[in-house]
């Protein structure tokens, strides 16, 4: 339901009097024009109905809404926007010659009262001279921009204060044409639209081409207090063949720390225009740009803006950027073979800028040793590889500890896959399997995967936790517990098949188990250790391999009368020419499943043997030999030699 309110209105009622028409000149010379008489413009563009204002003694002719006559004012009556044409601006450019409207733009801004829409109708209208909004907040315009508007060289729109709306739904298009250099382009002069130390504002333009800079976005107070813009919402569909699509700046030396620009919000839009692989800076040499001029002081970064939906297309260079720090680019993306180059972001003072969702970005999109600091990507594939042979490398991707380089951060058990050498080497942060590798790196067009330094654990009789957790990576592991233990493996070693580790088990009398350390799973039973020793541990199609390494233990010759048999003696020889001699064996239980070997290398002389399970002949005599196993309770002879023994 439509609720329709009746407005009463209180100017004076034109239907009292009659309504004549005339030409503007007439109504401001003529000595015959009546103050009873409502009076209708026949002029071209300038059409309307005007009528004698008594209460106005003061108001100045300005050619649009107001016409003096001696000490008589007309005024125009109408409703919604006011009409610039009213002023005499004429949109009868035809690309070489046409009306200059500079004085009839700047009349209808001076004509227009607080918060007033002005209207450019559809037209091509020439103007040589800026056009300024007034600042405010006494005297705010909005302009409402149908038409085309041609500058001059050097000129543009200039749009300052807070809470401005700035509509052109036509094109702004500069004096400056031709450029297919960076010499040529450097060379235009004019902004298309520069939001001076602009606040809270809504800009919206449809196409801006041929100038120096499209769009800037500038704090720019010189002297005084520091000045900035911020807080902006820009909305475009197109700005290319300029010098910089858009640039963002800090200007002048002013009190405190600086002029500053910050936190506004744009809304693309083509930045650039050409042919991918064909015309790049013939459609505008820079995309965006982050400049402090070399007049500022300030120590503010240009900080908090983000881009939505920004193409970049047929130019020269996208980004180029320093003391710009945590902006953000979302969406939108640069076009394939669109831009020679794509980012380039200064290595000290552009820190922590974010490409969020953008179309793609390639290896090589980042200049080289231009990478800002902390620079962060996400939600975005990652190209890698020579054209045509491209893949994606992976979605995020961070600062590398490697200086200039990206990080592309993969789930952890997807590796990532290069083809060939490019000048940043994007690598995994975790490598294909995680506490396997540390990285995975493209050397010479083959992948390598770098493995993490192996640890090493050392188990004594002073551990007391039980389970032990290993750590992840595990290379080595030496135990000399005292009891009996559970091992738990990190799950990550066992991602891979080949992965092993050593177990130097030396006290076998106190059994070892080992699980996951995800589920405690059994991996390896203590089954799998028999004896004492040195085991590898290799992990095979789901489950480890145990296997023995080498000889157990060492050779040693008693050349004396007596001997205690060491640690890791395999075989023991005996060779004392002078008398009988005896050896000590260790002490069974500490060595369940140990064997050794004893032989009597005397001619004459025998060798007892001290320890052996008392059921058991102890005397080996001359030349014989004796094989002894322990139980874990005695020694126990397994074979016994005897020279000339007969059988």
């Amino acid at each position: 339901m439509k609720l329709f309110t009746l407005i009463a209105f209180t100017v004076f009622s034109v239907s009292a009097f009659s309504q004549t028409t005339i030409s503007i000149a007439t109504l401001r010379t003529s000595t015959s024009v009546s103050t009873t008489t409502t009076y209708f413009v026949n002029d071209q563009g300038k059409e309307g109905v005007f009528y004698y204002d008594s209460k106005d003694v003061t108001s100045a002719d300005n050619n649009g809404t107001v016409i003096v006559n001696g000490t008589r004012r007309f005024k125009r009556q109408y409703s919604g926007p006011l009409d610039t044409r009213w002023f005499g601006m004429k949109g009868d450019y035809n690309g070489t010659s046409g009306t200059e409207n500079s004085a009839a733009f700047k009349a209808a801004i001076a004509a227009a009262k607080k918060d007033e829409v002005l209207l450019v109708p559809a037209g091509q209208y020439y103007v040589n001279s800026n056009i300024e909004m007034p600042t405010g907040p006494t005297k705010k315009v909005n302009f409402l921009i149908y038409g085309d508007i041609y500058f001059g060289k050097g000129f543009g729109f200039i749009i300052s204060g807070m809470n401005q709306e700035f509509k052109c739904y036509g094109s702004i298009i500069g004096g400056n044409s031709g450029a297919t250099t960076e010499a040529g382009f450097a060379a235009y002069t004019g902004t298309g639209v520069y939001l001076k130390n602009l606040y809270n504002s809504y800009i919206h333009v449809n196409e801006i081409k041929n100038f120096k800079y499209g769009i800037e976005q500038s704090g720019d107070q010189s002297g005084g207090t520091a000045n900035g813009s911020q807080y902006n919402k820009i909305y475009f569909r197109a700005i290319h063949s300029n010098y910089m699509q858009i640039r963002i700046s800090t200007k002048g030396t002013s009190s405190g720390s600086g002029n500053w620009t910050n936190r506004s919000y744009w809304y693309g839009g083509q930045l650039g225009r050409g042919t991918p692989n064909v015309t790049y800076g013939k459609g505008g040499w820079f995309g965006i740009v982050f400049a402090k001029e070399s007049t500022s002081n300030s120590t503010s970064a240009m900080n908090g803006h983000v881009f939505h939906d920004i193409g970049f297309e047929g130019l020269e260079i996208g980004i180029k950027a320093a003391f710009a720090e945590h902006n953000t680019f979302i969406g939108g993306g640069f076009e394939n073979f669109g831009v020679r180059q794509g980012i380039d972001l200064d290595p000290v003072s552009c820190v922590g800028n974010k490409f969020i969702g953008l179309m793609m970005l390639t290896e090589t999109m980042f200049v080289s040793g231009r990478m800002g600091v902390n620079t962060v990507i996400e939600g975005t594939p990652i190209w890698t590889g020579p054209y045509p042979n491209v893949v994606v490398g992976g979605n995020s991707a961070m600062q590398s500890i490697t200086p200039n380089k990206l990080l592309i951060l993969t789930n952890k058990y997807t590796p990532t896959n290069f083809l060939v050498n490019k000048t940043h080497d994007l690598i995994s942060q975790t490598g294909e399997f995680p506490t396997i590798q540390a990285m995975m790196y493209r050397i010479n067009g083959v992948i390598r995967s770098v493995p993490f330094k192996s640890t090493f654990m050392s188990v004594t009789s002073s551990t007391t936790a039980n389970p032990v957790t290993l750590p992840p990576n595990i290379g080595v592991l030496r135990i000399e517990a005292t009891q009996a233990k559970t091992y738990k493996i990190d799950a990550g070693d066992l991602a891979r098949d080949g992965e092993n580790f050593i177990v130097e088990y030396l006290t076998p009398k106190f059994p070892i188990t080992f699980t996951r350390s995800d589920n405690n799973a059994t991996v390896i039973a203590a089954t799998n250790f028999p004896s004492g020793g040195t085991y590898r541990c290799l992990w095979v199609g789901g489950q480890f391999k145990v296997s023995k390494i080498g000889a157990e233990f060492r050779t040693f010759t008693q050349t004396g009368p007596t001997y205690n048999i060491a640690d890791g003696i395999e075989t023991h020889y005996v060779n004392n020419p002078y008398n009988n001699s005896s050896c000590t064996l260790p002490a069974a239980a500490s060595w369940p499943g140990r064997v050794i070997v004893i032989k009597n290398m005397m001619t004459k002389y025998t060798t007892q043997v001290i320890g052996i399970s008392a059921s058991d002949e102890a005397i080996i005599p001359a030349r014989g030999a004796m094989t002894v196993k322990s139980d874990g309770t005695a020694w126990n002879i397994i074979s016994f030699y005897k020279r000339n023994v007969a059988l």
